[in-house]
């Protein structure tokens, strides 16, 4: 496939796309709100083993591991396989494929699932004509399986690994691609998110006849306030760049929405700057995590925790 930024021609890649003519694959280089998120098909639907990377943990099903480089590989259409380009400094989630909806004027998949992500800057695509650095054949190198580790420790695969990653490197250090630490967006392009969010959101309960304030300011754990009759609603908004959603609750809002289920909603806008689109979900729970559910609709988000902690001297 040349470009791998939506459906196309692909060749290779595993029994699903020699059967179907496609695959997830298809979109691992599409950029999106300035990311790329990446696609594999793995044994059984099983995702990343994290255990296989990094064993300092106990991982659990939709753990995050940042800062792993992963290479994109691809049969040549004459035989053999080659490096197809890359992320750096990626992000694998733990066993988990994770859904994100497509685009309708681009022709794609309703959902679209993923595995990792990367910022956009640090992924490289390679031209066809240069997907020239072969990937050898014996054991320790990737074979059948979709997903090859790398964690055979065997001289030759060893010497293998170097070479690629000297590749990687000479190639990216030209360009001058090489991660760094992460930049935050811009300030005024936060802003202008949230305010197309916040006032879309509010357009959108008032044409449904609720009388709407603002909190925003008030520190309620909540942005709107939507009232009709003798019902009112407690409207967090979330704005977005892209169709991806992603995003954290501040403690304050996490202990609300807890606390609120019956009229407690979280109103995330895709596309916030174009074309947005409002989803509204509400808070369920189960044995080991809180979920938002689609109010309309069967698109869920999952809420993991995160705990953190704040480091001061005491003494000498």
């Amino acid at each position: 496939m040349d470009d791998y930024s939506g459906k196309g021609e692909i060749i290779g890649g595993g029994s699903h796309i020699k059967e179907n003519g496609e695959g997830g694959e298809m979109w691992n280089f599409r950029e999106e709100a300035g990311r790329r998120y990446g696609y594999v098909m793995s044994k059984n639907f099983a995702g990343i083993d994290l255990n296989r990377i990094s064993n300092q943990y106990l991982w659990k099903k939709g753990d995050e591991l940042d800062n792993v480089d992963i290479v994109f590989i691809s049969t040549h259409p004459d035989g053999g396989q080659f490096v197809t380009g890359w992320y750096l400094g990626a992000t694998i989630y733990h066993k988990e494929y994770r859904k994100r909806r497509g685009s309708k004027n681009q022709d794609d998949w309703n959902n679209i699932e993923y595995l990792s992500e990367v910022r956009s800057e640090f992924s490289n695509l390679l031209p066809t004509l240069k997907r020239t650095f072969p990937i050898p054949k014996g054991k320790g190198f990737p074979g059948t399986s979709n997903v090859w580790y790398g964690d055979d420790e065997i001289p030759h695969v060893n010497d293998f690994k170097n070479e690629l990653r000297a590749y990687i490197y000479c190639h990216n250090n030209k360009t001058n691609n090489l991660p760094t630490k992460k930049t935050k967006p811009s300030k005024d392009l936060i802003l202008a998110i949230e305010i197309a969010a916040i006032q879309l959101t509010w357009k959108y309960y008032e044409s449904l006849g609720y009388n709407v304030i603002t909190v925003e300011k008030d520190n309620a754990g909540w942005d709107l306030e939507a009232t009709k009759e003798s019902e009112k609603l407690l409207l967090e908004v979330k704005g977005h760049k892209g169709n991806v959603i992603q995003f954290e609750l501040t403690p304050n809002e996490y202990f609300q929405l807890q606390n609120n289920l019956e009229n407690y909603r979280v109103c995330v806008v895709r596309n916030a700057l174009d074309k947005p689109d409002l989803i509204q979900f509400y808070p369920i729970e189960d044995e080991e995590y809180w979920y938002l559910k689609e109010v309309d609709g069967t698109e869920i988000i999952r809420l993991q925790e995160k705990i953190a902690a704040k480091a001061v001297q005491i003494d000498f």
